[in-house]
């Protein structure tokens, strides 16, 4: 009988003294590389699953964290979307850097990849350039792009909703036109979330997730827009390892990411800082690849790649 991949939940204390989720899928032996993902707004690490058992079926681990506000490290359903407004983008960045390190601790032996989707992708553009962190590639998927300009005008408008209506308000109408504004590029949309795939079970699922979908506070969306101007600033930082293994991949029909184009301008922004091992993918889907119709040949291009870089130095 084949040994079982191991799956493990637990919590880690961070600087703050608050506990924040854990999932761990392993393979039955030493594993060849271990996935550290940082997932998306509104979503949690156990939509992760699927992927772990695939990675773990061949070598690979997966550990992935619920950032604070998200998933079972928000303690109760009214905690959920919400986060401090002067410090919750540093408590998220904070947490992955010390999920990192404690991979690190628990798994020397094994290099690390980070995967960052979306909301996850500015915190690992930022975690690599904050923190010195000896990863052995970067996954950036369904990440976007905002100019400098407009994160100002969003972050001077939240600021001025936190301090009318308090920050932890969650604003049903600013919550429904950040969505609309990926969901009216589908006409024939029969949910509010057909912009996340083109698979209607995974649509179905997702909004039948107690843990996905829900509004966020006004001070969520705050942090995001504070997350995405220090991480601009931060990028400008990311001077060693030129060498460092960097995909890039999203979908053709994802306007978070603006139909691929914001992959594509990434990728040439990286270039001209030099690094070496540039790759950038636009698969057939949307906002979401690791949950479309065409997820299975994500999974293997990704294993490709991580396996392509094993020993790139």
């Amino acid at each position: 009988m084949d040994n079982p991949i191991i799956e493990e939940s637990y919590f880690i204390q961070n600087t703050n003294g608050d506990n924040f989720s854990v999932l761990c899928i392993m393979p039955p032996g030493n594993p060849l590389g271990i996935v550290q993902v940082l997932h998306g707004m509104a979503e949690h690490s156990g939509r992760y699953r699927e992927f772990g058992v695939f990675l773990a079926q061949h070598g690979f681990g997966l550990v992935a964290a619920d950032h604070p506000g998200h998933g079972r490290t928000a303690p109760d359903t009214e905690a959920l979307g919400v986060l401090p407004p002067s410090n919750g983008w540093e408590i998220m960045l904070s947490n992955a850097q010390l999920l990192y390190t404690h991979i690190r601790t628990k798994y020397s032996y094994a290099p690390v990849y980070v995967l960052g989707h979306s909301m996850g992708s500015i915190i690992a553009q930022h975690l690599i350039a904050y923190y010195p962190v000896y990863i052995q590639g970067l996954m950036l998927s369904g990440s976007f792009q905002v100019p400098a300009w407009r994160v100002e005008l969003l972050k001077a408008f939240l600021k001025l909703q936190g301090l009318f209506m308090g920050f932890n308000k969650k604003s049903r109408w600013f919550n429904k036109l950040f969505f609309y504004s990926f969901n009216r590029h589908f006409k024939k949309s029969n949910t509010g979330f057909d912009w996340i795939s083109s698979s209607s079970e995974e649509i179905l699922e997702y909004i039948d997730d107690p843990l996905c979908g829900f509004n966020c506070s006004i001070g969520f969306f705050y942090n995001l827009s504070r997350g995405i101007k220090a991480t601009k600033k931060a990028g400008k930082r990311i001077t060693y390892r030129k060498t460092l293994p960097l995909l890039i991949f999203g979908g053709q029909e994802d306007p978070v990411g603006n139909f691929g184009k914001d992959a594509m301008a990434m990728h040439r922004e990286f270039y001209k800082q030099r690094f070496q091992n540039l790759s950038v993918k636009i698969f057939h889907g949307r906002h979401e690849m690791l949950h479309e119709k065409n997820k299975y040949k994500v999974y293997e291009y990704l294993l490709n790649w991580m396996l392509e870089h094993l020993s790139t130095r």
